[in-house]
């Protein structure tokens, strides 16, 4: 426990939005829940000094095409730590359009409140990802589209490290979620985590990963 407090302390959060009240009251209101610092950064200007430990949330509300491509372009170049959340998506925003941006870790639909945006961020800092079943299950499916060229790739966390071990003796979604006291949900999103960071399209692919790379 006292390492994922410790852990979650070494974020900081960035909030990229048209700055105003409202979006400084919410800043200060997940600074304070999530006791982390952060900043607000204008969603109009460039920037290239993001902390590879960042959480970025990016508001979509505020967001044009232009601004998305740009801000697509910048956060691809930075580390495998930073870990990107889109706020405020519209409802029908395409589940192809969210697989673009780099380093996604959670999407926040314009009916969510604050409350269940701490909730999500509180998991995010957990290692977890948060994202809707029907997005994770369409992520997972499609994460072959995903490729990182680092050697940070098979950085698994424990919990990872612990489905992978579940795959490697043909465990179901169900079966993993009640043995270790998750969500089935929870369990898609770890295993959409696994797939991107190890490169691989499919479950079979990746307990042929396991068996060349991890210790039981």
């Amino acid at each position: 426990m006292f390492n994922e407090v410790q852990s979650s302390h070494q974020y900081s959060l960035l909030l990229i939005t048209k700055p105003s009240l409202q979006a400084t009251a919410l800043l200060q209101h997940l600074k304070q829940s999530l006791s982390l610092t952060g900043k607000l950064h204008n969603i109009q200007r460039s920037l290239d000094d993001i902390a590879s430990s960042s959480v970025v949330l990016f508001d979509m509300m505020e967001a044009d095409k232009k601004a998305i491509h740009y801000w697509q372009d910048v956060l691809s170049r930075k580390s495998n730590a930073l870990k990107v959340l889109l706020m405020n998506t519209p409802d029908e925003y395409p589940f192809r359009d969210i697989e673009n941006w780099p380093h996604i870790n959670g999407v926040f639909y314009v009916s969510e409140d604050e409350r269940r945006m701490v909730e999500g961020l509180q998991g995010i800092l957990r290692g977890e990802c948060y994202f809707s079943q029907k997005l994770a299950s369409y992520l997972i499916t499609h994460s072959g589209n995903y490729r990182y060229n680092s050697s940070e790739s098979a950085l698994l966390t424990h919990r990872e490290k612990e489905i992978l071990n579940k795959l490697r003796i043909g465990a179901s979604n169900n079966e993993i979620a009640r043995s270790l006291f998750i969500s089935e949900n929870t369990v898609k999103t770890h295993l959409y985590n696994l797939f991107k960071k190890i490169a691989v399209k499919n479950r079979t692919q990746a307990v042929s990963w396991a068996n060349d790379n991890l210790r039981r």
